[in-house]
């Protein structure tokens, strides 16, 4: 048999096995659990200098901070300084900055704005990281303007870049110099925009849609969708919420198939070469979300539970939900 022959079958064979035989895959162990089952977490963070975590909660709009030594506190209480739900979370080590996207939903307690008369809020937020103080805030809070802001992600020298979901499909800008929310890009390429990473080099920012992973350079502005290996889904049902950049690769959440999925790129970060699943269906699953990579350790929340809600809106009583679970999975 001819050598392409052979690889064209190698080929076919791992696009079938990734995408139809890999029902369970357990790779990781658990990290730490979070004893308040009704946080319903959506974001981690995590602080290089002092090795504590943050985990960012919808349900109930605040921060909580896991320490080294395993104690948990809140570090901004809840609804403080007028947040809605915690969403996308980053941490700015060198400027000791906790930033954070909170956006309105009904997954927070006692929210009652109506999105078709009253518009949804959405805002970027800057705390200080040692003290929990608020150092600025940058809010849409127009009545009738449904606004969401999802995730983010910081460079090098303190600019912010976040994803819009709702609304209007964007991505907004907080430039460090000028210090305001700054609408960076509006496109029919991207739609329903989520995670969202930065290449090694800063050149590029990757950003997970709806409909698969676009590579926007950080200069030009100019966007293009990653190319995927032949039967790899990343859109839609398979679409990724956390993405992260590690080792010229992608990992990345999938959320609705319960899947850890890593992109290894080519040499220029527009192309996946290969496509590896990491986590299937792993038991703590419930609706995992996003992450943070602690040298070559992935930790990501496994169990946000957003779907633990009755028809009349009430959250599920307490034994019927779990203690929230990071997992941690070693990437190399």
């Amino acid at each position: 048999m001819k050598t392409t022959t052979l690889i064209a079958l190698y080929l076919s064979c791992f696009v079938f096995c990734y995408a139809q035989d890999n029902s369970t895959l357990n790779q990781s162990n658990i990290a730490f659990t979070i004893p308040e089952k009704d946080l319903l977490p959506e974001s981690l963070a995590y602080d290089t200098k002092t090795g504590s975590f943050f985990v960012g909660s919808t349900r109930k709009g605040k921060v909580v901070k896991v320490f080294p030594d395993g104690k948990i506190a809140d570090f901004i209480e809840s609804k403080q300084d007028g947040l809605w739900m915690i969403i996308g979370m980053e941490i700015d080590p060198e400027r000791r900055w906790l930033w954070l996207c909170s956006s309105g939903g009904d997954n927070l307690k006692g929210y009652s704005l109506k999105d078709d008369t009253d518009g949804r809020p959405a805002g970027i937020f800057k705390y200080d990281l040692d003290t929990g103080i608020l150092l600025k805030k940058y809010t849409l809070e127009t009545k009738g303007e449904v606004h969401f802001f999802n995730d983010i992600v910081v460079t090098s020298n303190g600019d912010v870049y976040a994803t819009h979901m709702f609304g209007e499909h964007h991505i907004y800008k907080v430039d460090r110099n000028h210090d305001r929310l700054e609408l960076l890009s509006t496109t029919d390429f991207i739609k329903y925009p989520n995670g969202i990473t930065l290449s090694g080099d800063e050149r590029s920012l990757y950003i997970a849609h709806s409909g698969g992973i676009a590579v926007m350079n950080t200069k030009t502005g100019e966007q293009t969708p990653l190319q995927v290996p032949d039967g790899v889904k990343i859109t839609r049902r398979e679409s990724i919420d956390g993405l992260y950049f590690y080792d010229n690769s992608l990992i990345g959440i999938q959320p609705d198939i319960n899947t850890v999925i890593k992109l290894s790129l080519n040499a220029n970060g527009t192309q996946a070469t290969t496509a590896e699943a990491l986590e299937i269906n792993h038991p703590m699953m419930n609706n995992p979300t996003t992450g943070q990579i602690v040298n070559d350790q992935f930790y990501y929340i496994a169990n946000a539970q957003f779907g633990s809600f009755n028809e009349d809106g009430t959250l599920f009583p307490s034994e019927k939900l779990y203690e929230v679970c990071v997992l941690k999975l070693t990437l190399k």
